[in-house]
């Protein structure tokens, strides 16, 4: 039995609620804050980069107010998505003041 995949998309936007960055997650390619976090929070196993932190790295250093989460399932219907625990600490580190998740 293959291991389920998801499509999770994360969108950064700052407090006027202009779009900064997108980020999408992957199970090919990692980061080294990906990797910090996740050792960080002792799930050191999760080296893959999550959409919300590919989206907080492409926001750069700009001020982050809002991260929304998206996530689908294969055939593209959404499905509930929270912050896992490594993106929960990346957005209390980066201070971001509101999570919207499906």
């Amino acid at each position: 039995m293959s291991k389920r995949r998801f499509f999770i998309l994360a969108k950064c936007y700052n407090k006027r609620g202009q779009l900064l960055s997108v980020g999408f997650n992957s199970y090919e390619k990692s980061h080294p804050i990906q990797k910090h976090f996740a050792d960080l929070v002792g799930m050191p196993e999760k080296k893959y980069l999550h959409a919300e932190i590919a989206a907080i790295i492409r926001a750069k250093d700009k001020q982050i107010y809002r991260l929304t989460v998206e996530r689908y399932d294969a055939t593209g219907l959404p499905v509930n998505a929270a912050p896992c625990p490594i993106c929960q600490q990346a957005i209390a580190t980066f201070k971001i003041s509101v999570v919207e998740h499906t």
